[in-house]
């Protein structure tokens, strides 16, 4: 079998699924006010840890992205309570989130490659 399905590869993206459907639809949080996006689960070996990395639509300039990953690291029991009744696993992982700034990094560099190719006048 492909190593890209095994098991815990599978239940990874379930998790990345169903965490993104509790954050946008069960989660009441007042303070939240941008729309986050679940873009990759990374789980341990043993299925016990889950690192969710996230990104934001728009961020406001009173809640930085720090303070939103602090209200969704402490909102991790009430996902993880949510996840049990949702997924029928023996364990379901300890839930820890970060930010996922590649979408950034990426547009940087895209940015940066635009002008050196109107620099040199190359197209691609």
């Amino acid at each position: 079998m492909d190593k890209l399905f095994n098991r815990s590869f599978r239940i990874a993206q379930e998790l990345q699924k169903n965490i993104a459907f509790i954050i946008q639809h069960s989660l009441k949080d007042p303070r939240i006010k941008t729309i986050i996006t679940v873009s990759e689960v990374r789980l341990s070996k043993d299925l016990s840890y889950a690192q969710v990395f996230v990104s934001f639509l728009e961020t406001n300039s009173n809640l930085t992205v720090k303070k939103v990953l602090i209200l969704l690291n402490r909102a991790s029991g009430y996902i993880r309570k949510l996840l049990c009744k949702k997924m029928n696993l023996r364990i379901i992982p300890i839930i820890v989130f970060f930010h996922d700034d590649s979408f950034f990094k990426g547009n940087k560099i895209s940015k940066l490659l635009n002008i050196l190719t109107e620099k040199n006048n190359i197209t691609l």
